[in-house]
């Protein structure tokens, strides 16, 4: 299966958007990042981001701005690429999350809930489609 069949939309933000404007969007659209490009590098923020970042250290979420908490580069897959190549680069850096991109360009964004519950319907559908193998015998 590939990237671009599991992943879904981003949300784009501007890197002077304060980070209180970023978690009341992030609520409003139930989700748990934005990506802000600079250059050619995508960066990421998330709501763990705003509580280690801002909210432990009491910072003012008002007068923060999005881009002082935003990450490096993040990590990207092709589209076309499979969700277990996606999968491995979650697991090697330890990230929960990857921006989608096609020709350079960032077109969405998968998770490692995507990738898990993917690959939770994919066993699904081979033990349907195949049977189940019980003690030697094929059961239907």
């Amino acid at each position: 299966m590939k990237v671009k069949e599991i992943m879904h939309g981003i949300t784009m933000v501007d890197r002077d958007i304060s980070v209180l404007d970023v978690a009341k969007l992030m609520s409003k659209k139930n989700i748990g990042s934005v990506l802000m490009k600079e250059d050619e590098c995508i960066k990421i923020v998330t709501e763990r981001d705003i509580l280690k970042k801002v909210v432990a250290r009491n910072r003012d979420v008002e007068n923060t701005k999005i881009s002082k908490i935003m990450s490096r580069c993040a990590h990207t897959i092709d589209s076309e690429k499979d969700i277990l190549d996606a999968s491995d680069i979650l697991n090697k850096y330890h990230i929960r999350r990857l921006p989608v991109t096609e020709g350079g360009k960032i077109v969405g964004i998968v998770t490692a809930r995507d990738i898990a519950k993917s690959m939770v319907y994919m066993s699904a559908r081979k033990i349907r489609e195949h049977g189940r193998r019980t003690y030697g015998r094929l059961e239907r």
